[in-house]
Parts: structure tokens; C-alpha cells; sequence
């Protein structure tokens, strides 16, 4: 059992605290619940240091007292930072606000045996929700949290409370002050803590405080083992004061203990869609897997510690969902379907996202769309007007009908250097050199972009949580910039991964604590950093393109009503019905280049796949990646000495047409390559015009590959830091719902797996067999196999004497 106190050696009494190794930089803020002073310190950005100076928290991140990030960036939930005119708000009711940890995306393990441990809740908080207990916390000398003190008594208090599902309808969803009682149990803070508010954090976060609320052992000692929602609420004279109150549900699980082998369940790429025939094989299909381990009576089910998802909760859309009403309202109508299935769980479940769960709009209507609404009467201004809770500050029509004519000419929105929210972002460690905010006016005004829905609903956009003896690092791979992630609908160009230099930044520092506590690291993600597509032609990263609306010809495919795989058709390719249909998924694009924008360095550019993939070779505390995105399982194990990250792109004739067969598949990404102009859309001119843009690209991305890995041979995998062997288990994991084309004999290999964590030779705890589950139809998951993953031997994914390989077709 790995509970720290490292974490505490390295940083001092500070992290004693909470983990708190806060930032030196001065502190003073007029609108800070209390005072407080801070002063300066550096960051390596290699991570390659164990010092407090390296693995210390930020002024925006929230850590355990075992090194885990609860919250990389404790604003992600801030109206500022999700601003767009489609509400977020579900039925009315911003599901995460002021409670931003812990969450339906991002729970909280708690272990009754192990003694260190405590469950932190955090809050972002006005001054005047609290003022009338009157918070007292001293000036800060250290930037650490400061310890805060209220006056409460039996009416006047912030009450916290752990519902389980059973006592959900009277007391976790109430909007009364609540009572302990049968499933209920009030759990009151050991220590409470405000952080630190430096003079150079944004004028904008200032309005709310930081506080985090620690339950020890003792104050959790009246909770037996179970999965419970969490609530707060402030109270005056016995009631609910302005409304400040708030729930997430499956929020908490607690465990009497945690053993070293255990099992954990695995979903992916449930895609809900509410949308007429395709809400049948994705949000349907969630809900049967709801149904299924909930109650299932085998045993490694019944017994999971945790469920891991790894993307594409939702699908932002569906094929045939192009109306101005369908598209603005999607993600809140899909948030709704997904709450309603994951609050059933009887498991935590860890949330990662996928590119299906980015996609974002500035609200330029395709024009046939357009056309095809106004025969009905709709129009995006009557679709915007109908909304509660409009999300952009001070929204009008006449400002989004000028933003829209400021950017006529990019329909895909304006190019700057923002990944989501008002701020461009920058490692560092103070937020004079990590937040610079972007005036609004200079903003995209967004109509709707899916991430800010994960974070009003879901939680961060990347965490990372500890058990037994492993680490699990959840990325966001799908880190581009919002206007490389616009599009119409599900409709958009780029969809393969990418992350930036912040969340690189923040990935070291997780190596360099699970070094420190001897962790293995599982990291979950979707896309693969490798590039290429379905384990071929790896290297090859695809260009982001300006997204240029949709062309004609789709849409009247789509408006008319006939949606089958020739959509996609072309008599210039050659592809299979597979690839056809899944040309309008999302699985084309693995990886995707640099943003030639904005990713110079200098003469060469960023290529974030190579820097992950560097990094997972260079640290052998990394042990098994779990990925999704291409709707199959598959199975890959390295050693020591094999190759991660090609130096070049080695393409035969046969690869080069295939990349060209999936650079042009996806109708909408091939009008971007032919740059909008519908007068040669689907031409065979313009098939051949777009076939030698492809090749140039090729030309060009080769030498950004050498600069980047600056090697004669590719970067390969190092040996283990005691000098033993080195492997690497990448385990790509099907879709659960029904969009899979492999196959299992006849049978659509769809559904979900079951992970076991146990012990080979060496006695580490690692995730070592798989057990695939897959959809038998109505809430029956039939058993396909249980495979072990030889982390001694080193196959690829379709070596014949892989497992994996021998069960399934692809």
C-alpha cells in the first residue's frame, strides 16, 4: 500500500496541509474571503528533478496529500473560462459551480484502513455566500493554503454531507437543509483551508475563493464502505442561504481497504447521441452497460474498485443532425442522456475525454441548412432566443451577428492562440508567466464548444488518481485549438490528437511524484501519439486544416434523408463498406501535426506526439497506455530497445495511397482541402489537386520529424532505472457502442473490459490480463475471453502470436 508521506518530506510542513507547496509569489487581493502574502520560484520543464521546486502544487492546481491532481487548474469550471451563448446549465441547474471537486468525472477514492488518507472537497466560493459566518484565515507567508476558521453554530454553518443512492430523491437533489439519516450522513471538516490569492492571479478568479475542506479518519469514521453523492450547502437561520448549494453525483466511493490486486472496469466510446436512429447503437447502448454491471454476479465485475473511460463520451451530434435547433442545443441534450445513465452507477467512474467530446462552433450556419430552416421558420437568432441561461456575458444578437460578419472569411473562427477559454496558456509557475487573458473582444464568440459542457457537467479535462500501488494519469489528447476543433455539428476536419506544452508540463511533474512514491503509471487517453491510423504508418501526422463548412453535395445527402456508407463514396478511392462507413467517424485521424500558426520553435516546430511519446519512452515508471478512439481492441507489447518514435515517415507506394485514401474519405475534411470552393467539390481536378497537396505535406512533415527526435535512429524504449528489462502494454480498447468493425466470428465486437491488476514475475502490480465483454443484446454482456498480457514477450497488434489478434478481426 502506497500512502505518502513523500510528498510531505519534500515539501515541508506545507504539504502537511493538503499538499499544499504553494507559489512565493506576493499576494494581496481586496476580494479574497482573507488576506495573504506569497514570493517567487522556477520550474524545470523536463520534470527531470525530484525537488519540492519541481513537484510542488501551482497557484491553480489542487493536489492530495499522496501527490495526486485533483485539479489541474481549479478554475477549469469558471464562467470565464467556459463562455459561449448555448447554455450549460442542465434544466436549469449548472452542474458543476461552485463544488469543483469531487465530481460525476472525478471522484474521490477513500480508504477507512489507510490512516494518512482523507477526502478533500473543494469549493469555489463569493465572499458574500460566507460573509455572516465571518472567515478568518492569517496572512500567508509561504503561499501555501492558509488554515480558515468560521463561526458556526447549529443554523449558520456549511454543512457537507455523503448520500447514498438510496436517499438520492429526498436528500442529495433537495434544495432544503438537509439532516443526517438513513443513507445520509453529515461529515463535518477536520481542517479547512483558503488559498492563497497572489497579486498577479486574474483580476477574474479573484471574485471567488479557493477553499478546500478536509475530512480526516475521524471525520470519516461514522461512513461505512459504499459509493455516496456529495453535497454542501451554506446555511443561515437554519435554511439554505441565496441558494448556495450543490450536489455531484457517485462522487465518493469508500473502500474498507485497498488491496494490491484488484480489478478495475474499462468503457470507451460511448458516443451518445440523442439523435432518432443513432441514439439505438450509442446512448442505448450506455444505458445496457449501466444495466449489466450493476448487476452482474461475476465476481471481477461485481468487485471492481473503479471504472476508466478512455474518450468520446459524447458524439456532438449525428450523422444526420445538421438543423440549426439540433446542432446548438446537442451537447446539453446529450449531457442530460449521459447524467441520467452514469448517476445509476454503482461504481466511481473516471472520466477522459475524446474529440467527439471537443467539438465546438462559431455559429456560421452551412448554407443549405440555412436555406432549409427558413422554409420552416427557424433561424439561429429564434433558436438562441428560446434558451434559459445564455453563458456569454451580455449576449446579444446584433454583437454575435457582428462577430459572424468579423469572420466571414474564417468560418472556423478567428485563429488565435487559445486552447478553450479566455486565456492563452504558457508553462510556468506563477500566473504572471502561465495566464495571459484575452480580451473578449479579440475572442472568438462561440456558439457552443463540447468541452466547456465536460466541465460544467463532468469535470477537469485531465486528473489524475492513485490506487495501490498505480498511478493512473488521465490526459485530454484532444488538446487543439478551438478553432482547429470547429466545425458543424459532428461535422468538423480535425479529430485526431494533439496536447499542448501546459499539460506536457503538468504530465512531467506526475512522472517525477510517481518516481518519488515507486508508482507504476497507467496512462489513459484516446488517441495514439504514434500517429498514423489503425497501427500503420506511424510518424504520419495529419495537417490541421481551416475548417471550410460543408459542402453541397453532403448536405443534400443528408437533408434528403439517406444516410448510408456512399456518402462517402468516391470513384477515385478505393476503399472497403467499412471504411465507408466509418468515413463519417472519427477513427481516419490518430494524430495530428503542428499548428504551423502558432507552433514554431525555431526553425523547426512543436509536434506534440513526438513529445509525449519521448516522454513515455525516456520514463519507465510508465508501464501500460489504455487507449480508444478506434472502435476495436488490440493488444501491443515493447521492450526494452524497440521503437516508439520514428524519425521519419517510411511510406511505400501502398501507404502513401492509403493516406491519401484517408486524407479524402471524410467528405467534409476533403472541401477543406480543396479550400471551400464548391464549384470543384468532389471533382476528379480537385481529387488530383488535393492528392499533391497531401504528398507536399508528407515533404514537409519528414524534416519536423528529424529535428524533433534529432537522432540517426528513431527514439527507443530505455531500460528500467534498476537496470532490468522495460516494457510497454498498449491496450486499445473497443467502443461500447454499437460502431465497431471488428469483428469476434460474426458478432460486432462491441462492449466493455474488464481489467485485472495483478502480480507476474518481479511481484509488481500491473494491469496483466484483460477480460473482453461484449454486447449480447438486451443488457446481456456475453464473456469473449480472458487474456494475459506476457509483459516478457514483444509482439505488435497483429503479430500472429498475439491474443488479441487470435480473437478478433480488424
Amino acid at each position: 500500500m502506497i500512502r505518502s508521506r513523500w510528498l510531505a518530506a519534500l515539501c515541508l510542513a506545507a504539504v502537511t496541509s493538503v499538499a499544499g507547496c504553494g507559489s512565493e509569489a506576493d499576494t494581496t487581493s481586496s476580494n479574497d474571503v482573507v488576506g495573504g502574502k506569497k514570493g517567487t520560484s522556477t520550474n524545470d520543464p523536463n520534470g527531470a528533478s525530484s525537488s519540492p521546486e519541481v513537484i510542488r502544487e501551482r497557484p491553480w492546481e489542487v493536489l492530495s496529500n499522496k501527490g495526486e491532481t485533483y485539479l489541474a487548474d481549479v478554475f477549469y469550471a469558471e464562467p470565464i473560462e467556459n463562455e459561449q451563448v448555448m447554455p450549460w446549465a442542465i434544466d436549469g441547474r449548472p452542474v458543476i459551480d461552485r463544488l469543483v471537486y469531487p465530481t460525476l468525472g472525478n471522484p474521490n477514492l477513500f480508504v477507512r484502513d489507510d490512516a494518512a488518507d482523507e477526502l478533500v472537497m473543494v469549493t469555489r466560493i463569493e465572499a458574500d455566500a460566507i460573509a455572516h459566518l465571518a472567515p478568518n484565515a492569517p496572512a500567508s507567508t509561504d503561499g501555501s493554503p492558509r488554515p480558515l476558521t468560521l463561526e458556526t453554530d447549529d443554523a449558520n454553518d456549511i454543512a457537507f454531507f455523503l448520500v447514498a443512492k438510496n436517499a438520492r430523491a429526498r436528500a442529495t437533489e433537495s434544495g432544503n437543509a438537509q439532516s443526517p439519516g438513513d443513507g445520509v450522513y453529515r461529515i463535518t471538516p477536520s481542517k479547512m483551508l483558503v488559498n492563497a490569492e497572489p497579486a498577479d492571479m486574474p483580476d477574474a478568479f479573484k471574485r471567488r475563493s479557493t477553499i478546500r475542506f478536509v475530512f480526516d479518519q475521524a471525520a470519516m469514521q461514522n461512513v461505512p464502505p459504499g459509493l455516496y453523492d456529495a453535497r454542501f450547502e451554506v446555511r443561515k437561520n437554519g435554511k439554505v442561504y441565496a441558494n448556495v448549494f450543490e450536489w455531484q453525483y457517485n462522487a465518493v466511493r469508500v473502500f474498507q481497504h485497498e488491496s494490491e490486486e484488484y480489478t478495475a472496469l474499462n468503457v470507451t466510446d460511448t458516443q451518445v447521441s440523442v439523435g432518432s436512429a443513432y441514439a439505438t447503437i450509442t446512448a442505448d447502448m450506455l444505458d445496457q452497460f449501466v444495466d449489466n454491471v450493476n448487476g452482474s454476479s461475476e465476481p471481477n465485475v461485481r468487485n471492481a474498485a473503479f471504472i476508466t473511460f478512455n474518450g468520446d463520451l459524447h458524439n456532438g451530434g449525428s450523422p444526420g443532425s445538421l438543423t440549426e435547433s439540433t446542432v446548438a442545443t446537442t451537447y446539453n441534450d446529450e449531457a442530460k442522456r449521459v447524467i441520467a445513465a452514469l448517476k445509476r452507477l454503482d461504481y466511481p467512474i473516471f472520466l477522459t475525454p475524446g474529440n467527439h467530446d471537443g467539438y465546438a462552433s462559431v455559429g456560421h450556419v452551412p448554407g443549405l441548412v440555412e436555406s432549409f430552416d427558413a422554409k420552416v421558420g427557424t433561424t439561429l437568432e429564434g433558436v438562441i432566443d428560446l434558451q434559459n441561461n445564455i453563458a456569454w456575458p451580455d449576449y446579444s444578437w446584433s454583437a454575435l451577428s457582428a462577430f459572424l460578419d468579423k469572420s466571414h472569411d474564417t468560418v472556423g473562427g478567428l485563429h488565435r492562440d487559445i486552447y478553450q477559454g479566455a486565456f492563452k496558456r504558457s508553462p510556468g509557475d506563477s500566473f504572471a508567466t502561465s495566464f495571459s487573458e484575452v480580451p473578449r473582444s479579440d475572442r472568438n464568440m462561440i456558439l457552443y464548444d463540447g468541452f466547456y459542457q465536460w466541465k460544467k457537467t463532468y469535470g477537469p479535462l485531465y486528473a489524475s488518481w492513485t490506487f495501490a500501488k498505480n498511478r493512473y494519469v488521465s490526459m485530454n489528447t484532444y488538446e487543439l485549438r478551438q478553432h482547429r476543433r470547429t466545425g458543424w455539428g459532428m461535422y468538423t476536419v480535425n479529430y485526431g490528437g494533439g496536447v499542448s506544452k501546459v499539460q506536457l508540463d503538468w504530465l512531467d511533474r506526475e512522472l517525477v511524484r510517481a518516481t518519488v512514491a515507486a508508482q507504476d503509471v497507467v496512462l489513459v487517453m484516446h488517441h495514439d501519439p504514434r500517429g498514423g491510423h489503425l497501427g500503420k504508418d506511424f510518424g504520419y501526422y495529419f495537417p490541421l486544416l481551416n475548417y471550410q463548412s460543408i459542402a453541397q453535395s453532403t448536405l443534400n445527402y443528408l437533408l434528403g434523408e439517406v444516410f448510408l456508407p456512399l456518402i462517402c463514396k468516391n470513384d477515385d478511392l478505393d476503399l472497403s463498406i467499412e471504411d465507408r462507413d466509418s468515413c463519417l467517424h472519427d477513427g481516419l485521424q490518430e494524430w495530428m501535426g503542428p499548428d504551423e500558426d502558432f507552433d514554431h520553435e525555431g526553425s523547426g516546430y512543436f509536434l506534440s506526439g513526438v513529445e509525449l511519446l519521448q516522454r513515455i519512452a525516456q520514463n519507465s515508471r510508465i508501464r501500460t497506455l489504455l487507449i480508444g478512439h478506434a472502435h476495436l481492441n488490440s493488444l501491443e507489447m515493447k521492450q526494452s530497445g524497440d521503437a516508439l518514435v520514428p524519425n521519419r515517415i517510411a511510406l511505400d507506394d501502398k501507404s502513401n495511397a492509403r493516406i491519401e485514401a484517408l486524407e479524402l474519405a471524410n467528405p467534409v475534411r476533403r472541401f477543406a482541402w480543396e479550400n471551400g470552393d464548391a464549384t470543384r467539390e468532389g471533382s476528379r481536378a480537385a481529387i488530383a489537386a488535393t492528392k499533391r497537396t497531401v504528398a507536399a505535406w508528407r515533404d514537409r512533415l519528414a524534416p519536423m520529424l528529424a529535428a524533433r527526435t534529432s537522432q540517426e535512429m528513431p527514439q527507443k524504449m530505455l531500460d528500467a532505472d534498476d537496470g532490468g528489462p522495460r516494457e510497454l502494454a498498449i491496450v486499445r480498447l473497443t467502443s461500447n457502442a454499437d460502431l465497431s468493425d471488428e469483428k469476434y466470428g460474426a458478432q460486432s465486437m462491441y462492449g466493455y473490459s474488464v481489467l485485472h491488476v495483478n502480480k507476474q514475475a518481479g511481484g509488481v502490480p500491473r494491469i496483466n490480463r484483460v477480460t473482453y465483454m461484449i454486447n449480447a443484446g438486451s443488457s446481456e454482456f456475453d464473456q469473449v475471453a480472458t487474456v494475459d498480457l506476457d509483459r516478457t514477450a514483444s509482439f505488435d497488434s497483429r503479430a500472429p502470436t498475439n491474443p488479441a489478434a487470435q480473437l478478433f478481426k480488424w
